[in-house]
């Protein structure tokens, strides 16, 4: 006679690491060790180590998975309607995720983790931020015909006040009863004080 065993389901890399992002940008990474990633998943701690070495080679893995997903999306705005379209997309992006059951951006919440300090996570970091602010200037360097940029500010200096500026509000934004409805109304207020324009 065989045992009846309750058959564990077998989750990839990639689906583990989608749902670990999600979890890190709720909880953010000191309020989660391996076994409570595992318990939310329904699987085993040692399942997790089959595919992650730690929690830190799961955070970072996460991180350069947010990062990929994001440059993506990027693109894909990059190759859209005119520059103004394509910063009122930008916003979106932090918009919908707060939206989502009010999750900050990945890059927000693992960055004010005293004890997140396993350099190759800082090295995704600081990517994340490179990234953003590259596009970002791309994107403002390209519509300077459109857009009426402060006289003597680069468009690299714009690109890192819009940033940070988004990360900012989607900060204090978490607070509100509608925390993306908010986002929007101060990202409006970025764009139009930075750029002369609206999302």
């Amino acid at each position: 006679m065989t045992s009846a065993k309750k058959s564990q389901p077998s989750l990839t890399r990639e689906t583990i690491l989608g749902a670990a992002i999600g979890l890190f940008q709720q909880r953010g990474f000191s309020g989660l060790g391996m076994r409570q990633i595992a318990d939310c998943l329904q699987i085993k701690a040692p399942s997790l180590y089959h595919h992650f070495t730690s929690k830190e080679d799961l955070a970072r893995q996460a991180l350069q998975l947010y990062r990929e997903d994001q440059a993506a999306r990027l693109l894909a705005i990059g190759a859209s309607g005119d520059v103004h379209e394509q910063l009122r997309m930008y916003a979106e992006l932090f918009a919908a995720m707060l939206n989502d059951g009010s999750r900050p951006c990945m890059y927000l919440m693992m960055v004010r983790e005293p004890s997140f300090q396993e350099p190759a996570c800082i090295d995704e970091l600081r990517l994340f931020v490179k990234q953003n602010i590259a596009w970002l200037e791309g994107i403002l360097r390209n519509g300077k015909d459109v857009l009426r940029l402060p006289a003597g500010v680069s468009a690299r200096d714009l690109a890192e006040t819009i940033f940070a500026a988004f990360e900012g509000a989607m900060a204090v934004s978490l607070v509100d009863p509608m925390p993306s409805v908010t986002f929007r109304e101060r990202a409006n207020k970025v764009l139009k004080l930075v750029i002369n324009t609206t999302t």
